[in-house]
């Protein structure tokens, strides 16, 4: 029989990695049914962004920050606020981008890519877990920590093989408190990425008209490049 203190000790040396607390399994249909009861109650969305974008070629790390509001009314406004500020709203079929320094805005006509980009751009903020297993390839890569949150990470591997020429595969961490992206992570053909990192997250809140539509000034000059998104 071990003495107490020697079986404290075994105890511990068996304990896996990262401390006492067993971390739960996730069967991918148990999964897809916690994703859907989230996106039934998933309305609005406000959150500080991050995104960096790693370019192997010339192995460059560019760094964007600002905000996130999705509105009920499905508008989605990203105001960026460094290094460079200008405004990004998406509506309807319509991309609006606000360059302040330019007094201009430039218009995007996305009928054809509308479900992609907020596909890619909404990834896991109140996607169902039947949309998510429709258009992916599930790897539950289990729980762990990231900035003190207890997050669920994924592997998502596109089912659609163009889309899966430019970004072969997608790394999604949930927090599993409010079962939102905390950080995504696309993995690009030739080894670039993009990596989309979010804190301050509320959900469920008001979001006021002014974060509904770009602060462009009345008059500012609108104007439609021949290059489509």
């Amino acid at each position: 029989m071990l003495f107490p203190l020697a079986a404290v000790v075994v105890c511990l040396l068996l304990v896996p990695p990262g401390g006492m607390a067993q971390t739960r399994t996730w069967p991918e249909d148990a999964l897809v049914e916690r994703l859907n009861q989230a996106a039934d109650h998933f309305k609005t969305l406000t959150a500080s962004l991050q995104y960096t974008k790693f370019t192997q070629v010339v192995e460059d790390k560019s760094i964007e920050s600002g905000r996130l509001t999705y509105s009920e009314n499905r508008r989605i406004l990203i105001e960026m606020l460094n290094p460079e500020p200008k405004e990004i709203l998406f509506t309807g079929s319509k991309a609006f981008i606000y360059y302040p320094k330019m007094a201009q805005i430039q218009e995007f006509d996305l009928s054809k890519h509308r479900s992609l980009v907020e596909q890619f751009l909404l990834l896991g903020f109140g996607t169902s877990g039947d949309k998510l297993k429709d258009a992916y390839l599930i790897t539950v890569l289990g729980e762990t920590k990231l900035d003190n949150r207890a997050v669920l990470q994924l592997e998502l591997t596109p089912k659609d093989e163009k889309i899966r020429q430019q970004i072969h595969k997608i790394h999604l961490w949930l927090d599993l408190a409010s079962w939102v992206p905390v950080q995504q992570k696309f993995f690009e053909v030739g080894g670039d990425y993009l990596m989309a990192q979010y804190t301050d997250i509320k959900v469920n809140v008001p979001i006021p008209s002014a974060k509904q539509r770009l602060s462009a000034p009345r008059g500012t000059k609108t104007v439609k490049p021949r290059a489509s998104l």
